[in-house]
């Protein structure tokens, strides 16, 4: 199955291109509307996937390769997140959140069917002030 975050974030860049490249507002507007279209099919797979996708979108600006969850994720929504993730046609994602619960959670994905394949460093926010990314440290699942 195919990531349809990354087939929609692909896009996405090619329409930023576009709307930099747009002489007039016309052409602004059309490639405006060209990126709500865009965004329709995953504003109907539900408030989960909305959740994920803003956490992706976060972490290819970042510069990482994987979806990474940094916020809290609570019990009961552990099961919804890891069947979305399914859905979307996700493989692998980090999990970099550090609310003290953080442990208990990652033991909720495995419960959910994800495997705990290792530590890794990955990218945070921009500091300008040094003109480089935080690094961070999260858990990398596999999605069974």
């Amino acid at each position: 199955m195919k990531n349809i975050f990354e087939e929609t974030y692909t896009k996405i860049a090619e329409l930023k291109k576009a709307y930099d490249a747009a002489k007039g507002e016309e052409s602004r507007e059309k490639v405006r509307n060209a990126y709500h279209d865009l965004l329709k099919p995953l504003e109907e797979l539900g408030d989960t996937a909305g959740r994920l996708w803003r956490e992706y979108e976060i972490s290819r600006d970042n510069g990482n390769e994987l979806l990474d969850i940094s916020e809290v994720v609570w019990e009961k929504d552990a099961e919804k997140l890891v069947s979305c993730i399914r859905q979307i046609g996700i493989e692998k994602f980090t999990f970099s959140s550090t609310w003290s619960s953080a442990v208990e959670t990652a033991w909720l994905f495995k419960q959910n069917g994800c495997e705990l394949e290792g530590l890794v460093e990955i990218n945070g926010s921009m500091n300008f002030f040094e003109d480089k990314r935080e690094k961070k440290h999260g858990y990398l699942f596999r999605v069974n």
